[in-house]
Formats: C-alpha cells, sequence, structure tokens
C-alpha cells in the first residue's frame, strides 16, 4: 500500500499543474440574449476537453449569436456544488455543469433552478430519454462512454475486457482516477458488479482495488490529469472517457480506446442555472446553444468526440467507428448506471477510496 501512496501523490501533484440556425429565445424577442447587446455571462465546465470544446466551439458560437462575452471557469462538478452551496445567494458564476453523481448528491433546490423549456429552441429535438422530468432541471448536453484506454506501442494485444486490468504484465502500468471524478466513481461501481456487488454494495470493489494494487502506477485527480500520465509514459492503461483518448489518437499518440465486452459505462453529465444567476436569459440561452444541433456536431467531431444528445446532430470519425454513427445507436448501446442510488453513499466512498487508496 505504501508505494501506491507515494506514487499516487506524485501523480496527483504533478499531474494537478496541468491541470445558422437562430438562437432567439421562444417569447423572448425583447430580451438581453436576442438583442445581443453585449452582455456578460460566467460559466463553469470540466478541465481537460471539455474546457477546449467549451472555448473553441460553444462559447464563439453564443457571442455570433448573442453578442455576449462568456467567462469560462473550469472546475470540478463536485466542486462546483460545493461553492454553489456555500455562496447561494451570490453564486460564482451564472450557468453549472454537473456529472450525474454531484449533481443527484446536491441540494439542488436551493442551488438551481429549472431550465425554462418552453423558452428553448432545442431541447424539444433531444432523445426522448433526455427529455425527462429530472433533465428539465438542466438539459444533458452531451454523453461521455467510459471503456479502456491503452498504449499501443507497449501493448500489442488491445484489451477486450474490464478482467483483464487484473494480468500480471500490466504490473506497474495501470492507472486510475480518484473517486471524486465521475469516471473514478463509475469505474468502482462496474468492479463492484463484476465481483457481484453494485450501486447498493461497493464492498466488493474495494476487495478488487486490494488485488489490482500490484498493477497500479498511479492514481490522478481527475480524467484530464489521466491524459497527461498517458502523454508522458506513466501509465500504459486505464479506465478512461473516449473524448479524452481520442484527442490523443489524433495528435499522433501512440493510445487507442475500447468498449470491454462487458460495455462501456454511459455518463450524461448536465447543464444548468443556478438559483441566483445574474443573467438569468442569458445563461437559457447559452444552455440552448449547448444542446443545439451546430455545437453539438463540432464537439462530436475531432479533436473532442464529444456523443451528442441532440438527435439532429451528426456522429462521424472515431465515435461512429467505436460506439456507431446515430445519437440513439450510441446511447442504447452504453450501460447506465444508477446515480440515484449512488448519490446516497457517494461522500463515504470518496472518504475511504481517499483514505485507503490515495492518501
Amino acid at each position: 500500500m505504501s508505494d501506491l501512496i507515494r506514487m499516487s501523490r506524485r501523480a496527483l501533484l504533478g499531474a494537478g499543474l496541468f491541470a445558422g440556425t437562430s438562437l432567439l429565445l421562444k417569447g423572448c424577442g425583447g430580451n438581453e440574449a436576442s438583442q445581443g447587446n453585449g452582455g456578460r455571462l460566467v460559466a463553469a465546465t470540466f478541465t481537460g476537453s471539455w474546457e477546449e470544446a467549451h472555448r473553441t466551439i460553444l462559447v464563439p458560437y453564443f457571442a455570433e449569436k448573442t453578442g455576449t462575452t462568456t467567462n469560462l471557469v473550469p472546475q470540478l462538478a463536485i466542486d462546483q456544488v460545493a461553492q454553489l452551496t456555500a455562496s447561494a445567494n451570490s453564486p460564482p458564476y451564472d450557468v453549472a455543469l454537473l456529472d450525474e453523481g454531484p449533481f443527484r448528491n446536491a441540494p439542488v433546490e436551493e442551488i438551481l433552478q429549472p431550465f425554462p423549456v418552453d423558452l428553448s429552441e432545442n431541447f424539444q429535438d433531444l432523445l426522448p430519454q433526455y427529455q425527462t422530468k429530472a433533465d428539465q432541471w438542466g438539459p444533458t448536453i452531451a454523453v461521455q462512454a467510459i471503456g479502456i484506454g491503452y498504449n499501443t506501442e507497449r501493448i500489442s494485444t488491445p484489451p477486450t475486457s474490464w478482467e483483464d486490468l487484473w494480468k500480471p504484465e500490466y504490473a506497474g502500468r495501470l492507472g486510475l482516477v480518484s473517486m471524486q471524478s465521475t469516471v473514478g466513481t463509475a469505474f468502482m461501481v462496474q468492479l463492484a458488479r463484476m465481483r457481484g456487488g453494485g450501486e447498493n454494495n461497493i464492498e466488493p470493489a474495494f476487495e478488487a482495488i486490494r488485488e489490482i494494487l500490484p498493477n497500479v502506477a498511479a492514481v490522478a485527480s481527475n480524467p484530464g490529469a489521466l491524459s497527461v500520465l498517458f502523454q508522458q509514459g506513466e501509465i500504459d492503461i486505464a479506465p478512461h472517457y473516449l473524448n479524452n483518448m481520442a484527442p490523443l489518437t489524433a495528435a499522433g499518440t501512440e493510445v487507442d480506446w475500447v468498449v470491454p465486452q462487458e460495455g462501456a459505462l454511459l455518463i450524461s453529465p448536465s447543464m444548468h442555472i443556478v438559483r441566483n444567476p445574474r443573467e438569468r436569459e442569458l445563461a437559457t440561452a447559452y444552455i440552448d446553444a449547448a444542446i443545439s444541433p451546430e455545437v453539438q456536431t463540432q464537439m462530436a467531431s475531432a479533436p473532442y468526440y464529444f456523443v451528442p444528445t441532440n438527435s439532429k446532430a451528426q456522429i462521424s470519425g472515431f465515435i461512429a467507428e467505436r460506439l456507431g454513427n446515430t445519437t440513439e445507436a450510441v446511447v442504447d448501446k452504453l450501460i447506465p448506471l444508477d446515480w440515484q442510488t449512488i448519490s446516497k453513499n457517494l461522500p463515504t466512498w470518496i472518504e475511504r477510496f481517499n483514505r485507503e487508496v490515495v492518501v
């Protein structure tokens, strides 16, 4: 255990350094969003490829349609919830981006407000499963798939199963992510399922982690940091998001991403208007831009590879090759998790993971 602690601390600290369609809102022809009068919005995003995609695609699209300047704040979802909870009357941003776990575990009615679906041009075009009552708190703006990333130069035979991560030839080569990140939590639930547990019983996952310790080289603080470890050659295999691995492949890094035979895991992050925003109309328009087919089609393409939730968005390239060429086909292929159940125990799991595995 002591070797893992030492390597994990170094990885956590080191990787942390890197750490045409109108957008006019229905029935709001006279508001700031439609007038394009040079407003300002503050929006949270995730670190890494999320921040890059939003800065490159969403923010310019929104600016063109509304004349609005957007300040992006890159932050993990769990930290967004903490900040919003601590300053509900004066939130640090107008728009939050949350993974399912932190969203389910958040005091939603205290920090968020329902998304005004009737003012949205694009909500009606989301896949049916993303137009539920829960989504009215904020629409799912993309789908992420967690599979297995690996170094193609050092691993000649591609992994085919989650069970492959236990292979002795991967000793000292496996990367993990802290449970403060959704990818870390989802992987732990998958481990529990493989050993007879699941969302209601995480104990088998901690037993599995103890078995896999000889293979672990580092525990990253977030998915972006895990990607850095791949680039630096500190790890050769890890559970990871498709949209984090695909850009590395496109950039010429000797890595690839595969769907395990048991299936890839489905993650559905959502975007929300905070309870006391500076600009409610602009926040609504910003989220509507995020679920537009134009933005989602671009974000599904190189170098970002986020799976769209808008049924009118197009899929091609890496996503189509690995998962399918329509939004319906891709989402149907991925395995969802019961975040309602997970959220009840997640803080305790995170504390235990940090105590037993990371620190």
